[in-house]
């Protein structure tokens, strides 16, 4: 009889892991229904843990995914059944990749999987997605376990598009500025050049030094971008590198500002995820290993690691996220509250809310102080060589007359 390897969550909320052995995957999934406990994953105990790769289709965009998720919770809240509600989502719009991920999905419930379970063979979803949904199965309410999937997505694209909308104008001024310099050094002034030498005149100071780097610039332009595009691919591979990602992303924290940022980010998305996960019922260590896997930066994932197993020798959540500087001052002290009055979730989401208040004044701060300073060093620069080229036409306007 075949022999497979499972996931599961007990109705306490606490994961189990083992091997059993069944007739087929659905078979497994019976006998893990039938002692109280909802499959997450099952697999055949001959293939390899790397579920990731495995898995069919591709990942929605997060837009889709959002429509995806609320429109689910809005038809389990109303009461309609779970094979109804997947029904509709894939009857709705048969082409889109909603539709065809809600009749995949609708595939596996009617060969006997759990939802989380077929959750988590799509690669549309996260790990921490398919344990709330598990979590509700226990409960009873995926409905509400959706529902709060649905808040945290688009939560966490809220974050993103306020970060983007504070970058995208410096950066746009930036790429405009790189690339008007780049042709007036590279096909601009050299004309002036040719024109001088014609005259035998020696240009001002101004022009000398603009034609110097200008000279520089066509020596030296195309192999410093190469040299720059080499870099980065040299950094793309090297990543792969767990040793060098960690170094990198460690120091990526200790930049000023952007560190701070990037450091705030991270930390809010912790805060909600946790305390989304603790609110639907899953064990401290498993929740801070889900939080784990979400995290984009590698030292971050290092000192959740580090926190994890700290919970599961015993110490409070708030020491274990302090000994690794995982948050703020003003969250820890929430989280510390929140551990004496058994009311850990809430404060963690408390926390978020702050930390994500800060994040959105620092992008209103951002955005009003760098776009006026970038426009006035790009028009500084614009300025300084239009008077050079301003005042060598008319010297040599003088010598022709």
């Amino acid at each position: 009889m075949p022999r497979f390897r499972y996931r599961a969550l007990r109705q306490t909320g606490g994961e189990v892991e083992g091997e059993l052995n069944a007739d087929d995957e659905r078979a497994a999934v019976v006998q893990l229904q039938a002692v109280g406990n909802f499959p997450i994953e099952i697999r055949s105990a001959t293939e390899t843990a790397a579920r990731p790769g495995s898995r069919a289709g591709r990942p929605l965009p997060t837009r889709e995914l959002i429509l995806f998720t609320r429109q689910f919770a809005t038809l389990m809240r109303a009461g309609v059944a779970l094979d109804r509600a997947l029904s509709l989502i894939a009857d709705e719009r048969k082409n889109s990749r909603r539709a065809r991920l809600a009749a995949r999905l609708l595939a596996a419930v009617n060969r006997g999987e759990s939802l989380s379970h077929a959750l988590g063979e799509e690669p549309a979803f996260s790990r921490p997605y398919a344990m709330v949904v598990a979590a509700g199965e226990a409960r009873g309410d995926v409905g509400g376990a959706l529902a709060r999937l649905a808040d945290l997505l688009e939560r966490n694209r809220a974050i993103t598009q306020s970060l983007l909308n504070a970058l995208i104008y410096p950066a746009s001024v930036l790429v405009v500025a790189i690339l008007s310099l780049g042709f007036l050094f590279a096909f601009v002034l050299p004309r002036f050049e040719d024109l001088l030498t014609s005259f035998r005149h020696e240009p001002p100071w101004a022009m000398r030094a603009l034609l110097g780097f200008s000279a520089l610039v066509q020596s030296f332009g195309l192999p410093f971008l190469v040299l720059i595009l080499a870099f980065g691919a040299f950094v793309l591979v090297r990543r792969r590198n767990a040793d060098f990602r960690l170094a990198m992303d460690r120091r990526l924290l200790t930049l000023p500002g952007l560190g701070t940022l990037i450091t705030k980010v991270e930390t809010e998305r912790l805060a909600f995820l946790l305390g989304s996960l603790v609110a639907a019922g899953i064990d401290l260590p498993r929740a801070v290993s889900a939080v784990r896997l979400t995290s984009t930066n590698a030292a971050i994932r290092a000192g959740l690691a580090d926190a994890q197993r700290s919970i599961e020798r015993g110490d409070g959540v708030a020491a274990s996220l302090a000994a690794n500087r995982l948050l703020p001052d003003m969250a820890l002290e929430l989280v510390r509250v929140g551990e004496e009055t058994g009311d850990l979730a809430p404060m963690l989401l408390e926390a978020s809310n702050i930390l994500r208040k800060e994040i959105e004044a620092v992008s209103t701060e951002l955005i009003a102080l760098i776009a006026p300073l970038s426009m006035i060093l790009l028009g500084l620069i614009i300025g300084a060589i239009a008077l050079a080229i301003f005042g060598t036409v008319m010297e040599v306007y003088d010598l022709a007359s």
